[in-house]
């Protein structure tokens, strides 16, 4: 990862971890994550008009990525919040976050780019996981299967399945649309263009979604109880995935990004700790420091 990606990644990783802390009052819900899609689409839609001549460039399997990517988000989006309703914060987050990387490393084998990846990255990846793991125990022998076999676990990896297809997806897809529109914007361009394409396809499939479970009436009680927040979130979930997909243009690999963007789970630890006044048990400060040593091996890979 090039001193850039890194950057850009932090800041994305601070205003993720930051817009976790914010939301963390609210029930996470489909609607919810409808209205903040919606309002992440609607409010760049000004944006996406100022660069409407890069659309006429884009090839007929650019846009079959961009529907694909919509589907991932989409059910990313959906599986996270039926993975908050049933379990803990603590446990859902880390799996989620941490298990794309395991799925990523298994992708590049059969994308035939696992010569991108040093050794020194995979294992600081298996730490990152390994230290995701032991971070919701509050004591060590906590760690029993029978804690991560529930509808909690499914949901969370069901989540990290469709982390791990949109990252594939979107690095393909802004790796071609850089390379059709390399004298009409610039990669931060293409990125902003991309993400907000993608709002508009994760919105069509989370309203589809919807309308198949007959939640019509939730997403006007949603939008009556929760209109500021689902505002505040669907612009800071659209700008932290900009930043992340511009930042998949400096890296080597797509898994190096999204390992990398894991510091936000110690982040969150500590905006936790530090404004929430949640306890660091000793697993929990052991997961952390296990996490950012795999974090200095990835970027030292």
């Amino acid at each position: 990862m090039t001193p850039t990606a890194i950057v850009i990644v932090l800041v994305s990783a601070l205003a993720h971890a930051g817009w976790n802390l914010f939301g963390k009052k609210v029930s996470p819900t489909g609607a919810f994550f409808w209205y903040s899609t919606f309002w992440g689409a609607f409010l760049t839609l000004p944006v996406l008009l100022y660069y409407h001549r890069m659309l006429p460039e884009l090839d007929a399997g650019i846009w079959w990525l961009v529907v694909a990517t919509g589907f991932f988000q989409a059910t990313y989006l959906s599986s996270l919040a039926a993975a908050y309703r049933h379990g803990e914060l603590s446990v859902v987050y880390p799996l989620a976050r941490s298990s794309p990387l395991i799925i990523l490393l298994v992708g590049t084998l059969f994308l035939g780019t696992a010569e991108a990846i040093t050794t020194a990255a995979v294992v600081g990846i298996i730490l990152i996981v390994a230290g995701c793991i032991v971070l919701p125990m509050q004591r060590f022998r906590d760690f029993t299967l029978a804690n991560y076999r529930n509808l909690a676990t499914l949901f969370a990896l069901l989540a990290a399945v469709s982390t791990a297809g949109y990252s594939m997806v979107d690095d393909l897809a802004t790796e071609r649309m850089r390379a059709l529109l390399a004298e009409l914007a610039q990669d931060a361009e293409v990125a902003l263009v991309f993400v907000i394409l993608q709002a508009w396809s994760a919105l069509c499939w989370l309203s589809l979604g919807l309308w198949l479970q007959s939640e019509e009436r939730r997403l006007l009680r949603e939008l009556a109880a929760n209109w500021r927040s689902t505002i505040a979130a669907g612009i800071l979930i659209l700008g932290t995935y900009a930043l992340v997909v511009w930042a998949m243009a400096y890296a080597d690999d797509v898994s190096y990004v999204v390992a990398f963007r894991q510091i936000s789970i110690p982040i969150g630890v500590a905006l936790g700790w530090y404004f929430l006044g949640e306890a660091l048990h000793g697993p929990k400060v052991v997961g952390v420091l296990t996490i950012l040593a795999g974090l200095l091996l990835v970027v030292l890979g």
